[in-house]
């Protein structure tokens, strides 16, 4: 064999081997089925009990256990599972996705009474339309988004207006503090108790209103509201 011949097969050699090694350099690497990530995310326990396991497994060991109502800070969410970081932000951990409401924002400032806390989740459904014998964020009539928000603190309230007002403890127009039920007759000045709202301050309340309007703030102080308010019960105190 000639020194030509075999200097060319050396080249060749070395070129095969530098593709190889550039191959395993440049070739990206994908991820399957990657976590998305959240930012400013919180979330709230909705079972009795939630265990907090240590990977996305129901088999993976226990770290600990939230109760029902007990916010949390996201960090991600997995298919079926959502990464939170527990006791302060130093822990993390995983809950199932099924037993978790995961909402926008920072955890809520409960510290003035334990009924913000209840505005505060109310806030989420802002815009959510009216539907009639609505449970669900889907869409809501006006005891169905009372309930389903005391829900998701561990409280349980009756189902519909009237029988609501029948929970908690009484309070009178001028003791009504956030979180608190407004309740508000069929007709003006007394009769059946029809409609229900969640007071957030102001002379403001949050409440679905009727069919073809959506979640949002109205004042219990206009003239419809006024001329009909039936009292307000304390779920929290």
């Amino acid at each position: 064999m000639s020194f030509q011949k075999k200097g060319i097969r050396r080249i060749v050699a070395t070129l095969c081997v530098l593709m190889t090694i550039s191959a395993f350099i440049i070739a990206p690497v994908y991820a399957i089925d990657e976590p998305s990530d959240f930012g400013q995310y919180y979330g709230v326990v909705n079972a009795s009990t939630l265990n907090v396991r240590a990977s996305a497994s129901m088999d993976a060991e226990i770290l600990t256990t939230l109760s029902m109502g007990t916010y949390v800070k996201v960090n991600w969410i997995e298919p079926g599972w959502v990464n939170v970081a527990y006791n302060g932000d130093g822990l993390m951990g995983y809950v199932p996705s099924d037993y978790f409401t995961v909402y926008e924002g920072t955890i809520p400032e409960v510290t003035t009474t334990g009924g913000q806390a209840a505005v505060e989740v109310a806030k989420q459904f802002l815009g959510v339309p009216y539907v009639y014998g609505g449970t669900s964020p889907r869409g809501f009539d006006c005891s169905g988004l009372m309930q389903y928000v005391y829900a998701q603190l561990g409280y349980s309230i009756n189902r519909v207006a009237a029988d609501q007002m029948k929970n908690g403890i009484a309070v009178s127009r001028e003791q009504l503090m956030p979180g608190d039920l407004v309740g508000f007759y069929s007709s003006p000045g007394g009769g059946y108790v029809g409609h229900i709202g969640m007071y957030v301050g102001d002379g403001m309340m949050i409440h679905a209103p009727h069919t073809g309007d959506v979640v949002k703030y109205t004042s219990i102080d206009s003239a419809y509201y006024s001329s009909r308010f039936a009292g307000g019960r304390r779920i929290i105190y």
